[in-house]
């Protein structure tokens, strides 16, 4: 007869978006089980025993924090796409507003843990991949809808409007007002636009 011990006392989903919101404020190292118990409300033990360590559990959120992002391009496929760009890109800044210091997961985990943790550079290529191919999918409906030049390179200036986006989530940091950076938004997006 199968083991089954006791049943976890905690909603998972909940532990995740926890662990997700702190090691987004505070980064991968500056985080410890300790925090994570003070502010999760869960006993280390419960989160070796559900996760196996510290790593284990970051990995979970920064995948949810990778689907999230993922799924922030999807809409592009839907018109107007370059408005929904520049919603996308305008909304990095608003979260900087917001929650200042905290810029995109992907991108800090690149700057605190690559190219070392292999684990966590698949996560975050994967992020990266799904946010291009996303945003060069919509860049290409927009092409075949008139609103978007026909000689542009889709696929380059989605990899440029990542980079954009990167850029956007560190200069914001350093900003009294965030918003001062929307003139580079539209300075990206400009050159695409059908006359």
């Amino acid at each position: 007869m199968p083991r089954t011990g006791r049943p976890r006392s905690f909603d998972e989903d909940q532990v995740i978006g926890g662990a997700l919101d702190v090691f987004w404020r505070r980064g991968y190292a500056a985080t410890s089980m300790r925090d994570l118990k003070e502010e999760l409300g869960i006993l280390p033990g419960s989160l070796y025993a559900a996760y196996g360590d510290k790593h284990a559990l970051f990995l979970r959120a920064l995948e949810r924090y990778a689907g999230g992002a993922a799924n922030q391009a999807d809409v592009l496929a839907e018109g107007p796409v370059l408005t929904h760009l520049r919603e996308l890109l305008l909304s990095v800044l608003e979260a900087a507003r917001e929650t200042p210091g905290r810029g995109c997961l992907l991108g800090n985990t690149a700057a605190e843990l690559l190219p070392t943790d292999e684990a966590a550079g698949e996560i975050v290529h994967s992020g990266f991949e799904a946010l291009e191919t996303g945003i060069t999918r919509g860049l290409e409906a927009a092409q075949r809808s008139g609103e978007v030049r026909a000689d542009v390179d889709c696929a380059a200036q989605a990899r440029l409007l990542l980079v954009v986006m990167q850029g956007l989530h560190v200069v914001a940091r350093a900003e009294t007002d965030p918003r001062r950076l929307t003139d580079a938004i539209d300075a990206a997006l400009a050159p695409l636009t059908a006359k």
